[in-house]
C-alpha cells in the first residue's frame, strides 16, 4: 500500500516539471500518441500578454492524463526530461525554503504547517493500480510543492503526496532544475521509481502554481516569462516501463507587450 503513494508523489514530480515549462507557451490543450498511449497536456497562464524584454510575473494552472486508447492499464511512467524556453524563468532568490526532513511522515495540514511559508504550489494527483487477477482501481490524493534549497547552485523543488490508499501514507521526493543553452533555457530529468513491481500508472493530474514574496523590498514572482519574438518553446520527452517512448515538441504564439 505503501508504493501506491509513493508511484503518485513521484510521477508528479515529473509532470509538473513537464507541464511547468510546456504551459508557459500553451493555452490550450496538446496531445501526444504513440501507438495505444495517449498523453494529454493542457494548461493556462496569466496574464498573456507578455514584455518584449524584461521578464514578467505569470500564474499558470495545469491538468494531464496518460491513458490507452482502449481503456486498458496503460504503462507505468519511468522518466521525464522537459526542456522549456529560454524566455520563461524560474526566480526563487529570497523566497523561504522548506527540507525534505521536515516534510518526512507528515501530514497534508502539518506539512502546510511546517512548511507554509515555502509552499509554491497546489494540487491532486490519480494513478491505476492492476495487480493480477484483479480489476484496477483508482488512487488519489492531495500534492504540495514546496521550494526547496538550493543544490549544488540548482534550483530544487520539493514534492509531497499524503494520500489514504486505504492506509495513510506520505511521500515526499525532489527535482533539479538545471540552466541549458541554446532556445531552451531550463531542463530537468527526473527518474520514477518502479512501484508494486509496475504494476501502478499515473493517469492524472490537475495543479496550480503561483507564488509572490518580497525580497529586499521589491516583489518577486516564482515564475516570469517574456514575449520578444511572439512565439514560445517547449519540448518534452517521455520514457515507460515496457519501452514506449513519446515527445513532443510545443510552440505558441505569445503576444508581445512594451
Amino acid at each position: 500500500m505503501r508504493n501506491r503513494a509513493k508511484f503518485a508523489a513521484a510521477g508528479l514530480a515529473a509532470l509538473a516539471l513537464l507541464t511547468l515549462g510546456m504551459a508557459i507557451s500553451s493555452a490550450s490543450g496538446d496531445t501526444v500518441r504513440v501507438g495505444d498511449l495517449v498523453i494529454t497536456l493542457d494548461g493556462g497562464v496569466s496574464p498573456k500578454k507578455l514584455p518584449k524584454k524584461e521578464p514578467a510575473p505569470i500564474s499558470l494552472k495545469l491538468d494531464g492524463t496518460i491513458a490507452s486508447a482502449d481503456g486498458s492499464h496503460p504503462p507505468a511512467l519511468k522518466t521525464v526530461q522537459v526542456e522549456f524556453d529560454k524566455h520563461g524563468e524560474i526566480d526563487t532568490r529570497g523566497l523561504p525554503t522548506c527540507s525534505v526532513a521536515k516534510l518526512q511522515s507528515t501530514l497534508t495540514a502539518q506539512a502546510k504547517r511546517a512548511c507554509g511559508s515555502s509552499l509554491v504550489g497546489t494540487g491532486t494527483v490519480s494513478a491505476e493500480i492492476a495487480f493480477p487477477d484483479q480489476a484496477p482501481f483508482s488512487a488519489s490524493g492531495p500534492l504540495l510543492i514546496f521550494n526547496g534549497a538550493p543544490k549544488g547552485g540548482k534550483k530544487v523543488l520539493i514534492f509531497h503526496v499524503h494520500a489514504n490508499v486505504p492506509a495513510p501514507t506520505t511521500f515526499v521526493t525532489t527535482a533539479v532544475i538545471s540552466k541549458t543553452s541554446g532556445k531552451y533555457g531550463n531542463s530537468a530529468l527526473v527518474q520514477i521509481p518502479t512501484i508494486t513491481g509496475g504494476q501502478g500508472s499515473l493517469t492524472g493530474f490537475n495543479l496550480s502554481i503561483h507564488k509572490t514574496w518580497t525580497y529586499k523590498g521589491k516583489k518577486k514572482s516564482l515564475l516570469l516569462a517574456s514575449c520578444p519574438t511572439g512565439t514560445l518553446y517547449a519540448h518534452g520527452s517521455f520514457a515507460f516501463a515496457d519501452g514506449t517512448k513519446a515527445a513532443g515538441d510545443v510552440v505558441r504564439p505569445c503576444t508581445p507587450g512594451g
